[in-house]
């Protein structure tokens, strides 16, 4: 398997979700979540059913808003900042044509003040942590000037909407390349994030030594003897590093792993 048919039975993937609204009788929510994407994607889908469903029963919504959604699985509150397949592959174990089963929750306190704004600084958020791996604590974020300071309001909501809906991906890539190539050496550098399921996650940047290098090879240089699940499968190792990135980035930059 070569690294673009691994990239088609990985990208196609969505997950079917069941949404219940806590304490509440009416009836749940389905929806279908990309394993690339935030949770926080689909809060105003997930808010403007909910309102409609409550109406109709006649139930009062008015203290219900958008920016104070919890998703939890299982007692556990899920984070809406990273892609919602690294949540599925952390919690969920079974069968994956059995939906995901969240309970919504409308917290007492909110968490941001505006949706689009918030993703918007989320994404900007993981991009620059990326970036700052590969300055090594110098220069922090400065590929990502470009992102913000020379352009008008529509164009970074277009250049946005780009990231989260991966259109033009390769002039994408083009502009992620340019941010993870080495200004010293010239060499492509991958930022990944492993999470266990043990708990925490470790954060760091690879930097490739060769085009013909693996993504077992370069993961082995940070930490030995772990196997690997990425977005809900066995990672292949022998893909070559270079092309696994090219095909398989996250929307923020990063290339994300689960391990125990």
């Amino acid at each position: 398997m070569n690294a673009q048919q691994y990239q088609q039975e990985i990208w196609n993937m969505k997950v079917s979700v069941k949404i219940s609204l806590q304490n509440s009788n009416i009836l749940p929510m389905y929806i279908q979540i990309h394993r690339q994407h935030y949770l926080l994607f689909y809060y105003q889908q997930i808010h403007d059913v909910q309102i409609n469903k409550k109406i109709q029963h006649f139930d009062s919504c008015q203290d219900n808003k958008i920016n104070q959604i919890s998703l939890q699985f299982k007692n556990i509150i899920l984070p809406y900042q990273i892609p919602f397949g690294v949540l599925v592959d952390l919690y969920y174990s079974q069968d994956p044509f059995t939906p995901m089963e969240l309970i919504l929750i409308y917290q007492k306190e909110t968490y941001f003040i505006d949706l689009e704004d918030e993703i918007k600084n989320q994404i900007k958020f993981n991009l620059k942590q990326a970036a700052f791996g590969r300055y090594n604590h110098e220069g922090y974020g400065t590929p990502l000037k470009n992102l913000t300071q020379y352009m008008s309001i529509n164009d970074e909501k277009q250049a946005l909407k780009q990231i989260k809906s991966f259109e033009n991906k390769e002039d994408l890539y083009k502009y992620y390349r340019k941010i993870f190539e080495s200004p010293k050496t010239k060499r492509f550098q991958l930022p990944i994030r492993i999470y266990f399921k043990k708990g925490g996650h470790f954060q760091t940047v690879i930097e490739l030594k060769d085009q013909q290098q693996t993504i077992g090879q370069a993961l082995d240089t940070k930490l030995q003897g772990t196997k690997y699940i990425f977005n809900g499968l066995p990672l292949n190792i022998n893909i070559p590093a270079l092309d696994f990135y090219d095909c398989l980035y996250s929307i923020d930059g990063f290339c994300y792993f689960v391990c125990e």
